[in-house]
């Protein structure tokens, strides 16, 4: 009669091992899970106080400015780069995993430069961040204001892995068998770009 014998030690861990997830991912999964709920707190909060405004002429309704909507259309590419960056580095493409980076890179610059474009024209149509006390529905600028700012700081968390990526690339230390920071680099960058995206069309239909 046989008998089971149990399984090593070594051998459990090393099945352990690989259903294990990279900590550097675990810990951006939980930093993207944060920032969905912080962002589900400000749209939840710019709903309630927009339903409790509108009924008594105390909430402003105003357009977006348009640099938003060029902004969502560069960052929508620049997902299409991140991506392409991401499959020449699997493919050991190393002149174009570069050149994709460069492009993302520059357009999270452009996104970046049309959401200040965006401000500053909200400003110049006399809806501050702040707004004066006798401004009737002014709030409802500044929540769009703290929206953007805050996920312009995702974003700019994105740059600097971009720029963090692009220097690996030319060190040569992006590749097939180094995917790990580019990896978290293209997930991280398709979340803030997605992320903008429902803000925009939160902010857009929710006027």
């Amino acid at each position: 009669m046989e008998q089971n014998t149990p399984a090593s030690p070594n051998l459990r861990f090393q099945k352990s091992e690989g259903f294990r997830m990279n900590p550097k991912k675990f810990n951006l999964w939980l930093l993207m899970l944060a920032s969905v709920m912080l962002f589900m707190a400000f749209t939840s909060a710019y709903i309630v106080h927009r339903s409790d405004s509108l009924p008594n002429g105390q909430w402003l309704q105003f357009d977006l400015p348009v640099q938003f909507t060029y902004s969502a259309i560069a960052v929508l590419i620049s997902s299409v780069f991140m991506q392409l960056s991401w499959r020449a580095a699997y493919r050991d493409e190393i002149p174009q995993n570069r050149l994709f980076l460069i492009g993302t890179l520059m357009l999270s610059l452009v996104f970046c430069a049309y959401q200040y474009s965006g401000w500053k024209e909200m400003t110049m149509n006399g809806l501050p961040l702040v707004p004066a006390e006798d401004m009737i529905g002014g709030v409802s600028a500044s929540f769009v204001y703290v929206i953007t700012v805050f996920h312009l700081l995702h974003v700019l968390g994105g740059v600097v892995l971009l720029a963090l990526t692009l220097a690996r690339s030319y060190a040569f230390k992006v590749h097939r068998k180094n995917m790990l920071l580019i990896g978290i680099t293209n997930t991280y960058w398709h979340f803030v770009g997605l992320l903008w995206i429902y803000l925009f069309l939160f902010l857009y239909f929710a006027r």
